[in-house]
């Protein structure tokens, strides 16, 4: 089967959606299937059309598109233009793939209605993959005017005419049907399996790193620092658990914070100088994925206070490595978690705070087991593939 994707981003770009469709693609490659990705260039070092091999090594390619590429991936890296961080998708650099295609395959945002218009005109199957629905959600974490605008404009992707829409988990397609009304929207779970071979960081101290005495015990957070993965609720708990005039000269709260959103970056650590928690509050940069590993694996536990969550890939890494979690109850962090899990209410700080307060005085006796889960790459590809011969009808 010829299958072709249109993606706002793509390997070696970094983020969670970027990985699963790697993963993704890489494994229809595996299966058979001649996949073709067109993707922005933005934050690769590459333009034009590229190979993938099996080992993920990125290979220049001459001219466009080979039909003689077997068991590799091949990538087309466009300059497309960007509006508020989002690729713009030019319609010429996508219109020969997707006549060539059996299937399209594109995700939200920005190409979604250049992709679905071409489709439907070169009469091509189509899906689209949504990883989360805000809705009224917006209005939860940025002002009206802003909220509104993302809303209008969120309802317009998720409603373009595709074939048939792929939501992540069970709580991204409940959302969807909420606010985008009925339609044949199939659910199949994103895929993360730990590596046993797993690189690490030998030299990586994670009480060296945040500046914190080796006796402590640490509370990690670590991700992107935007109003959706609730780090403000977490602030306003630290805030609460000053008030109580508890002790808490015996744990530290760490957070290995990414560079974007840039803004929200900032004002998170302006609000943490000026609230005064810099006694107990440690902020560093991102790490590398190997640092990054090590770090997850020294922490005492893990902090998901996620506002939205379509899926939570970061909440079942650290579940996967058996960290203790505390986690908010958003999205589909429910469905997700497992292991050693102490809840709290969405956006419910003091609630939250509870629960820090919780974990300092009782310490394990604190969590709750959650039976082993699994999201494993056989179930993520199958599923998918599976969409594609439904709409193929066996034809391909």
């Amino acid at each position: 089967m010829r299958i072709c994707f249109v993606l706002p981003h793509y390997y070696p770009y970094v983020g969670g959606a970027e990985k699963i469709f790697y993963d993704l693609t890489c494994g229809l490659v595996r299966r058979g299937h001649e996949v073709r990705v067109i993707t922005s260039a933005t934050g690769t070092g590459h333009t034009g059309v590229c190979r993938i091999d099996a080992e993920g090594s990125i290979l220049e390619a001459e001219s466009g598109f080979s039909n003689d590429a077997a068991g590799e991936l091949q990538v087309m890296y466009c300059a497309w233009r960007e509006f508020f961080g989002h690729p713009l998708p030019s319609a010429s650099d996508m219109e020969e793939c997707i006549r060539w295609a059996d299937v399209v395959h594109t995700s939200t945002f920005t190409p979604a209605p250049p992709v679905s218009r071409l489709a439907r005109k070169y009469r091509k199957p189509s899906v689209l993959t949504v990883h989360e629905v805000h809705g009224l959600k917006w209005y939860w974490v940025d002002n009206f005017i802003r909220s509104t605008a993302f809303l209008v404009y969120e309802w317009y992707v998720c409603t373009r005419p595709f074939d048939l829409y792929h939501a992540v988990s069970e709580a991204t397609r409940r959302d969807y049907f909420s606010f985008c009304g009925k339609r044949d929207v199939r659910r199949v779970y994103n895929a993360d399996e730990m590596d046993p071979d797993m690189e690490l960081d030998p030299e990586f101290d994670i009480h060296r790193f945040f500046h914190v005495e080796p006796e402590k015990r640490i509370f990690l957070y670590y991700g992107r620092p935007g109003k959706t993965k609730g780090v403000n609720v977490y602030e306003k708990a630290l805030l609460m658990l000053g008030e109580t005039g508890e002790d808490l000269k015996d744990v530290r709260f760490c957070f290995a914070l990414g560079a974007e959103p840039a803004g929200p970056r900032a004002e998170f650590l302006k609000s943490i100088e000026k609230n005064g928690l810099g006694d107990i509050v440690r902020i560093r940069g991102s790490l590398s994925r190997a640092a990054l590993g090590s770090c997850i694996l020294q922490a005492d536990y893990v902090v998901v206070p996620s506002v939205t969550e379509g899926f939570g890939l970061s909440a079942l890494e650290a579940c996967q490595m058996g960290k203790k979690l505390v986690v908010s109850d958003a999205g589909a962090l429910p469905e997700v978690v497992y292991g050693d899990i102490l809840q709290f209410r969405n956006r419910d700080a003091k609630d939250l705070a509870e629960k820090l307060l919780r974990v300092i005085h009782e310490g394990d006796r604190a969590f709750r087991k959650i039976p082993p889960k699994q999201f494993t790459y056989e179930q993520m590809i199958g599923g998918i593939e599976q969409l594609y011969f439904e709409l193929t009808k066996g034809k391909v």
